[in-house]
């Protein structure tokens, strides 16, 4: 596991620090203290919601850059679908403005999900994303066909001390695992609590519970071919971004390490520790950006004796490598990247529904590459190992989820074209395979 850390660090870590940004807040009126803050357009969202997000301050100077991370924070929340923010001059101080159009409070979806495992699935839910006013999201929803989920999500950002929140999610899956080749029933719960340590820095303590059936033997370690597993484990966290939807500037940054729980019965058992490093970098044009992903996972432990079957990682498909079969590699420790160009046809822009339905959407194109590899032992990590796609792709931009992707991808010899659909940004999603 060190050899593979130290690779990890020269390759990938100090070649993007070399990036840096700089702000100025040379032009007027910043430079200027601010004498009164203002907040329009808030309607159910409670007003400290908001003040808490703010780094500019009333008696405090204006910088442009503080400005910014305000639009970037109150943008992450996902509460707001239009923030427009207006610095202007009262004689010699500042009186700051922000106009914001709050999004959907309660929204009945019809839900669907396509994904190179299990085909089209289609349901229904209802989201909330700003209950009681207080930013908490709440999420429910129901899905039949090439599998059958039912998912429930809440999140609470600040609950405690204004400095530590919650994120409690809970899944049941009865699908066609096809990684594996088995009919999967499960019911897997995931408990996060975080604090916020600083503006940018989040440490994190997360207890996951799964209990899964398969239909096969061999799947599981537990000859009933029933695995019960719990998981505890603590990371860190990095988020400078400038934006939710859309982000052309900095980082979002986490490593954790992940064990069994010993005070309780664990089917699997074993050591994990993954480094997931997400930067942007804006280009001179301001509808362009470069996108840079990289997801290193390791584990300790033999498979069949301490990791399931069903826990390898699958390696090919929209969240891993482009334009290859899902599942063309399967192993216990991953490594993939992704470099991507966009460029935003239509920026993020505010719509109104009827039924005071507020929505932000646009349009973004994008070239991008993949390269990754899966591996059990230390000699399989090799050139001859890895898998490369490239193509191009569509972002559609879409609350909640962020955005909608579809690829087509080009690599696997013999193949041609691929077609790949996906929700959520790609590394969000190459994440969540790991559970």
């Amino acid at each position: 596991m060190k050899n593979y850390t130290v690779i990890y660090f020269l390759f990938i870590i100090l070649p993007l620090c070399a990036f840096s940004q700089v702000e100025s807040n040379s032009d007027a009126p910043y430079g200027k203290p601010v004498k009164e803050i203002r907040i329009n357009g808030l309607k159910k969202t409670k007003k400290y919601i908001v003040v808490r997000e703010l780094s500019t301050k009333v008696g405090a100077i204006c910088l442009k850059k503080n400005l910014l991370q305000d639009y970037a924070r109150l943008d992450i929340l996902d509460i707001f679908s239009e923030i427009k923010i207006y610095p202007i001059m009262k004689n010699d101080s500042v009186v700051v403005t922000y106009n914001l159009v709050e999004t959907f409070n309660l929204l009945p979806v019809i839900a669907m999900q396509i994904n190179d495992e299990n085909g089209i699935s289609a349901g229904g839910g209802v989201k909330i994303p700003n209950l009681f006013g207080r930013d908490i999201y709440l999420s429910a929803r129901a899905l039949f066909g090439g599998a059958t989920t039912v998912e429930l999500t809440l999140d609470q950002p600040w609950v405690f001390w204004k400095r530590a929140g919650y994120r409690f999610d809970y899944f049941h899956r009865n699908r066609l695992n096809k990684g594996a080749n088995f009919n999967e029933i499960a019911d897997e719960m995931y408990l996060n609590l975080f604090f916020n340590i600083s503006d940018f820095w989040k440490f994190g303590i997360h207890y996951d519970f799964v209990v899964l059936k398969s239909d096969k033997p061999l799947i599981t370690l537990s000859p009933d071919n029933i695995d019960h597993i719990f998981r505890s484990g603590i990371y860190f966290a990095l988020d400078t971004r400038d934006a939710y939807m859309d982000t052309k500037r900095g980082w979002w940054n986490e490593i954790s390490y992940n064990r069994e729980m010993k005070l309780l019965k664990s089917n699997s058992d074993f050591h994990q520790l993954d480094i997931d490093i997400r930067r942007y970098i804006p280009l001179k044009w301001d509808r362009q950006c470069v996108a840079l992903f990289s997801l290193l996972t390791l584990r300790t432990g033999l498979v069949g004796i301490n990791i399931a079957d069903w826990q390898q990682f699958n390696l090919g498909g929209t969240n891993t490598v482009r334009g290859w079969d899902f599942a063309y590699r399967r192993g216990k420790n991953q490594f993939i990247n992704t470099l991507e160009y966009r460029y935003t046809v239509i920026k993020p822009q505010l719509l109104r529904l009827p039924f005071n339905f507020n929505i932000k959407t646009g349009l973004q194109i994008a070239l991008f590459s993949d390269y990754g590899s899966i591996w059990d032992e230390k000699n399989e990590f090799a050139a001859n190992n890895f898998l490369l796609g490239y193509g191009i792709g569509f972002r559609f931009f879409m609350p909640l989820v962020g955005m909608l992707r579809v690829d087509i991808g080009w690599g696997q010899k013999g193949k041609g074209a691929f077609l790949h659909l996906g929700s959520f940004e790609k590394p969000v999603i190459t994440r969540r395979r790991v559970r």
